[in-house]
């Protein structure tokens, strides 16, 4: 039980310290979660082993935020607003936590979910007229994956802020599909 909440304390603290001091050290991050430098070293053995629980965690909350988007109700054009707002919100809160060059084959599996979700999504949208592009399905996920990444990039460098990349994507993915919005930019 004790093991459980320390690992669960290190990586809450390491979330939190990492938003605000990207190169904070292990030492840093066991005394913000109450927990001695070897004990974190226990729990994770290396500072990266630490990192790749941070990113799990994240993935962990964004699939809960996906999920409350409840992308198989309502019209679909209105689904997908919903899941692109889910993924702004996504930017924003993990946008002050850094942005890694993550191990693809973990990249690629944590997407799986959210790649079949979205064909769905697609083909529900396409078989209702409310989704318009000529373009594969798979296509449409592949790009739209890819534009999230090129958001999550931007906001990384520091060339946009967060909810601008927000906007963008948004902007981007509802043109893709061949929906018509009207345009929100101040």
């Amino acid at each position: 039980m004790e093991v459980a909440r320390n690992r669960a304390a290190l990586v809450s603290a390491a979330i939190q310290v990492l938003a605000e001091r990207s190169e904070a050290s292990m030492s840093e991050i066991a005394s913000e979660a109450g927990v001695t430098r070897q004990t974190a070293y226990v729990h994770f053995g290396t500072r990266e082993a630490l990192l790749a629980a941070v990113r799990d965690e994240l993935s962990h909350r964004a699939f809960a935020v996906l999920d409350a988007a409840d992308l198989k109700v309502g019209p679909a054009t209105e689904a997908l607003g919903r899941f692109l707002a889910a993924v702004g919100t996504l930017l924003t809160e993990q946008a002050a936590f850094g942005h890694s060059d993550s191990d693809s084959a973990a990249d690629a599996s944590r997407h799986l979910l959210i790649e079949q979700r979205l064909a769905a999504l697609i083909r529900r949208g396409r078989d209702s007229g409310e989704f318009t592009t000529e373009l594969e399905t798979d296509w449409l996920v592949a790009a739209t994956i890819a534009l999230g990444h090129a958001a999550d990039h931007e906001v990384g460098i520091g060339r946009l802020d967060a909810r601008v990349a927000a906007r963008q994507f948004r902007a981007s993915v509802m043109r893709l599909y061949g929906v018509d919005e009207p345009d929100h930019s101040p």
